[in-house]
């Protein structure tokens, strides 16, 4: 019984401390997503915020972002990512 606990914790343990590493790399490229679309005209630097909404991938990562203006219609992003470098850039309707 006790090692089945012990075991557990240790599960739970390296489960927590991966995490915020995994949350790091979406939060770097929700922000090389979004300043792609900067860079594409989509949006102005200062006047909206990214959301996160999903990713996936591994060599080539692909995420889907909001940007949520201060004033209008929120925009739904997606990047293709490689290397720290967006490839692909596009605007869902």
């Amino acid at each position: 019984m006790r090692n089945n606990v012990l075991a557990s914790f240790t599960v739970l343990t390296a489960a927590f401390a991966v995490a915020p590493a995994n949350a790091g790399d979406w939060s770097e490229n929700v922000n090389l997503c979004a300043a792609a679309a900067e860079a594409e005209g989509v949006v102005t630097a200062g006047e909206y915020r990214a959301k996160f909404v999903y990713g996936s991938g591994a060599s080539v990562k692909t995420v889907a972002i909001e940007l949520i203006p201060n004033e209008g219609e929120t925009i739904t992003a997606q990047c293709k990512i490689r290397r720290g470098a967006v490839t692909e850039f596009g605007v869902k309707a």
